[in-house]
């Protein structure tokens, strides 16, 4: 019963309250209508989320994936075409040469006349900063001249060593050269000579000469450069020359150009054992020292080297100062486009004969001179040079200078009492000076036809003017010279070269019985025009081989350069040349 109750109690709450409900939920929209209530809470992760692993993308495997398949159409448009494919031909694998030069040379031939030419050089890397060279040279021919009574073969030979050490700093080169040429005094007049004189005359005249020289260059430093050089001169008339030369540049930039000098001390000691005149020990010395100054600038069109120099010499016999003075100046004017280029240049100076330089102008030289130097005070050419479409080179210039102890050859009288020797049989030559006003002209004109090809010809003529009574022997107012070059196909190569003398006035001294040699007088003698050229044809064998054959032709007559010294009118010679590289 009392359970009964209970059941009855709760029944009738339950059904109150859902009453109420409801009527409380009808009388809330009537009132207040429908709102939105934003919620905002601060995130406060769990710790758990701090050690949730993401995943990495992953790609598609490319085994298990198709490609997906492009198709497409191609529109075909009608079109009109001449075009006509060649024939196509596969290509060739051809072999790379390498770019690495051979480091040695060998020349080598034979040619009439008994001549043996070889030449011999050889340049080795030691390291990155030092190489080595060496150079073996020989040339000549030793058959005799037609209508000569005396030997008159000659030999030229050279041997030398080279070192060349660079850096980023600095380049030095260091030179030894040893040279001996060998000649003859045969020429001798045109006239009857006693048979028994002849066969007891040797007339063979060997010379050596060695030189050292080494020269190092700096690139960013006042002292640019410093050249050493010394020649030692002997012969086989017991004749000996040394002679010593110093030489430093020095450069600095100022403004928009650079001031640089040049100072230079040179000096010889020449002994002679014996005099042409009088017989005696013949020894002489002389110095010479000199300071060039100028400053140049060559940034803009007009192009300027302005300066001077300043010399001073031991043998003052023949200048008219102490102290000599003479220009270095060089003036263009190369604006862009300007086909023609004036210029003008005054380059004087002092030049200091030696026994050893001036035997090499004229072997027949007799083992007993005069020595002095030679004073250029101006030395200067008003030119003008042009160049039309990289093809013709063309530079013509007006000559002027003053020269003091002007030096010429001229031939000695023939000594009664010659005791056989060679060179005093009329047929030797002695150093003498004058003063010399020169005017002229020279021309030049170089032609590049093709790559490697070119033809160039000069010509040059002065005219010497002198107050004194001494003759010009042996100086030709003319002078030509011309070369080329010619290739075919990198096989076939032909050069030539050659040089013309104008005509000329000689010395003739005659012969007679009890002649005193001092007081004998001269005549003079004209030379004829003389030619000389030479040819050089070489064909290409292989990269390491090739073949060449040389020809050179000179004048005939019994004239040459110097006064009955004529030269071979015919030479003919054939070598091989052969490149490799040699290992040490």
């Amino acid at each position: 019963k009392i359970m009964r109750i209970r059941i009855t109690i709760i029944g009738f709450l339950i059904y109150c309250l859902g009453a109420f409900s409801i009527q409380g939920q009808e009388t809330e929209e009537e009132a207040l209508g429908t709102q939105e209530v934003l919620v905002v809470k601060s995130y406060t992760p769990s710790l758990s989320d701090a050690f949730k692993i993401n995943s990495s993308p992953r790609s598609p495997d490319s085994l298990s994936s198709k490609d997906k398949v492009l198709d497409f159409k191609i529109k075909s448009i009608p079109v009109v075409s001449t075009f006509v494919p060649n024939k196509a031909t596969p290509l060739k694998l051809q072999r790379r040469t390498s770019s690495t030069p051979y480091n040695s040379l060998f020349n080598g031939g034979f040619g009439v006349k008994s001549q043996l030419f070889l030449d011999v050089s050889s340049v080795i890397e030691l390291d990155r900063t030092q190489r080595f060279g060496i150079k073996i040279y020989r040339d000549g021919f030793g058959g005799n001249l037609p209508n000569r009574l005396l030997t008159s073969n000659q030999q030229f030979s050279r041997f030398g060593i080279h070192h060349n050490l660079r850096s980023n700093d600095y380049n030095a080169n260091t030179l030894l050269q040893f040279v001996t040429t060998k000649n003859n005094y045969f020429g001798l007049y045109d006239r009857e000579w006693d048979n028994l004189l002849i066969r007891a005359i040797d007339p063979e005249v060997k010379r050596n000469k060695f030189k050292v020289r080494t020269h190092w260059n700096w690139y960013d430093f006042v002292v640019r450069g410093i050249e050493f050089q010394a020649n030692l001169t002997s012969d086989n008339f017991n004749t000996s020359e040394q002679q010593l030369a110093l030489k430093a540049d020095f450069e600095l930039e100022l403004g928009d150009g650079k001031i640089s000098a040049i100072t230079a001390v040179k000096g010889l000691n020449t002994v002679f054992q014996e005099a042409y005149f009088g017989r005696g020990t013949q020894e002489g010395s002389m110095g010479v020292g000199s300071i060039d100054l100028h400053w140049q600038n060559t940034a803009n069109d007009f192009k300027m080297k302005l300066g001077a120099g300043i010399a001073y010499s031991s043998e003052q016999e023949g200048f008219s100062s102490e102290i000599l003075y003479y220009p270095k100046i060089d003036l263009s004017y190369q604006k862009k486009g300007l086909v023609m280029v004036p210029y003008f240049t005054a380059q004087g100076g002092v030049k200091l004969n030696s026994f050893h330089s001036l035997s090499s102008v004229n072997p027949y030289l007799a083992p007993t001179t005069t020595l002095k130097p030679t004073f250029s005070k101006y030395n200067a050419t008003l030119g003008v040079r042009s160049s039309l479409s990289s093809i013709l080179n063309f530079n013509f210039g007006l000559i002027f200078d003053q020269i003091e102890n002007f030096m010429l050859f001229e031939r000695l009288p023939f000594d009664m009492a010659n005791n056989n020797d060679a060179y005093r049989l009329s047929n030797a030559f002695e150093n003498k000076y004058t003063h010399v006003d020169l005017y002229g002209f020279k021309a030049d004109i170089k032609i590049d036809l093709a790559k490697n090809n070119f033809v160039r010809f000069g010509t040059q003529y002065r005219y010497f003017d002198t107050s004194s009574n001494q003759s010009l022997w042996n100086l030709p107012s003319l002078e030509m010279n011309w070369e080329g070059q010619f290739k075919w196909k990198d096989y076939l190569t032909f050069t030539f070269q050659g040089s013309l003398l104008g005509d000329r006035i000689a010395a003739y001294r005659p012969i007679f019985l009890t002649q005193a040699s001092e007081n004998v007088t001269y005549q003079d003698e004209s030379l004829p025009m003389f030619i000389s050229s030479t040819s050089h044809i070489t064909y290409k064998l292989s990269n390491q081989f090739d073949i060449f054959v040389k020809l050179k032709l000179n004048s005939e007559g019994v004239h040459g350069r110097w006064a009955y010294y004529n030269e071979p009118s015919f030479l003919l010679l054939a070598g091989v040349t052969y490149k490799f590289d040699f290992q040490y």
